[in-house]
Formats: C-alpha cells, structure tokens, sequence
C-alpha cells in the first residue's frame, strides 16, 4: 500500500504531517487524524468549528506507552506517561500505546482552543489503532446567512488564569447573548478595547473569549463589514492582532488508513 505522504489525492496539509513522521521515525505512518479547533461561545455553551486544527500521523506501539512529537516543536519530544512533559502536550494522555507526530495550526491562546482540537486527535488517533469503534457526535452548524464570527488573537499571553462568571442567554440572538455574556465576564483592558471597538464599527455582537494563556475575543460581523471592523479593532489596540474568519459549518473529524 502506498505510503499516505506519497498520495496526491490527499490535501498537502494531510500528507505534510505523515512525511515528518516518516522523516523522524524511519518508517510510514498507518493512519492520519484530524480535529478541528473549537470556538466556545458564550462559555461553551455553544460550540463553533472552523476549518484550521490539529492533526496527528503515527502508528502503534507495543510497550503501552504514548510517544509524541511536534512539528511546530521537534525537540520537545514527551513520552507518557511522565512527569516531565512539555507545556505543548499538557493534558494528553497514555491511553494506549503509539508513536505520533502532531501538528497544530494555530499557537494556544488564539481563541480556537488548539490544545482540545490536539487532545481530540490523539484520542482519535489511540481509538482507532486500538481497533475501537468510534462514535461521532452529529455537528449543528449555526444558521447565520450572511454573517462572519471573527475571531481576534490579541497576541497577549499571560499566566494569570481568567475564571469564568457563569452566564445564562436569554435570548436567542447570538449577537445580543455575546455581548450579554462580554459584560458579565471580568476581561483584561485588551478584550474590552477589542469588544467595544467591534460595536462601534457595526459588529452585531461581541465577547471575550476565554483561551489560557492567551487573551482573545470574538464578534459577530455582517460579511460586507468584516474588514471594517478589522480596522476599527486594530486602531484601538496596541499590538496588531491577529485575525481569523469562521464562516459557521460542520467541520468534521477525519482519519485516514
């Protein structure tokens, strides 16, 4: 069978992680898995995914113990179960054996959960080595024709942790609930200047968003007025963000044998 780097009809993003792992290792990778990273609204309440993820290739281990290494950090190799294990694989565990590369689009802290989208991988990835049936919760994409959640990476990274205030939406309108939810919270200056600078430009709501260690915020954005609200956001802070357009969708997971 013909090594999964080396078929064409994958999407290169697919194949890049797979052909590290046979770089790193000496051998070809037996499957691929994907998950996308997570938007959690309004406290997780409710849950968006976009398009950019983690991804893993690997394959089994006989000795019980799980071997992870990165592509963003290649020498920071963790083996589990362990004591010492690098702050990009905190949270993951040995629940099976297997050897896999990771490799994930955005940093912690940019607003999309990169650390779940990561665990859910690897859990994907253990799962079906392990020759476990897989159960798929159905995804509910978000009925919002015409409109953008713009995610905003305020690039500010503390470690302080934000604890949650707990939040009930009363009303239906994700827009108003964002903004509902935004003034019950405690955020840092920088969320608030991004949150307020997002309604002023025309935004229909807006939050902070809760990302440790990072400090970043979402708003919902009329498609025609994403750019608008762009600049608005980026003249009212310090640091120029980093930007990041969902178009609402069912995102899936998917691996590859």
């Amino acid at each position: 069978m013909m090594d999964i780097a080396d078929r064409p009809e994958i999407a290169p993003e697919l194949r890049l992680v797979p052909h590290a792992f046979r770089q790193t290792f000496g051998r070809p990778a037996s499957g691929v898995w994907y998950a996308p990273g997570v938007l959690n609204l309004l406290g997780g309440a409710v849950k968006v995914h976009a398009k950019w993820g983690a991804i893993v290739a690997g394959d089994r281990r006989d000795d019980g113990k799980l071997e992870l290494v990165s592509v963003n950090r290649p020498t920071e190799r963790a083996l589990l179960p362990s004591d010492d294990v690098p702050a990009w694989a905190a949270g993951l565990e040995a629940t099976g054996g297997a050897a896999l590369m990771c490799s994930v689009d955005l940093p912690q802290g940019s607003g999309l959960s990169a650390a779940e989208a990561l665990k859910t991988a690897v859990k994907l990835a253990l799962r079906d080595l392990a020759g476990e049936q897989l159960d798929e919760p159905p995804v509910e994409p978000l009925d919002l024709p015409g409109q953008r959640l713009l995610v905003v990476d305020t690039r500010i990274r503390r470690p302080e942790p934000q604890v949650e205030r707990p939040y009930v939406p009363h009303t239906d309108d994700l827009g108003a609930a964002l903004t509902a939810y935004h003034h019950v919270q405690n955020p840092d200056p920088e969320q608030n200047a991004v949150v307020y600078a997002a309604l002023a430009a025309g935004a229909r709501g807006a939050s902070m968003l809760i990302d440790l260690p990072g400090r970043p915020a979402v708003a919902l954005v009329d498609a025609d007025l994403v750019p608008a609200v762009k600049k608005a956001i980026t003249k009212a802070v310090d640091v120029p963000p980093r930007y990041l357009t969902i178009v609402p969708g069912p995102f899936r997971t998917a691996a590859l044998r």
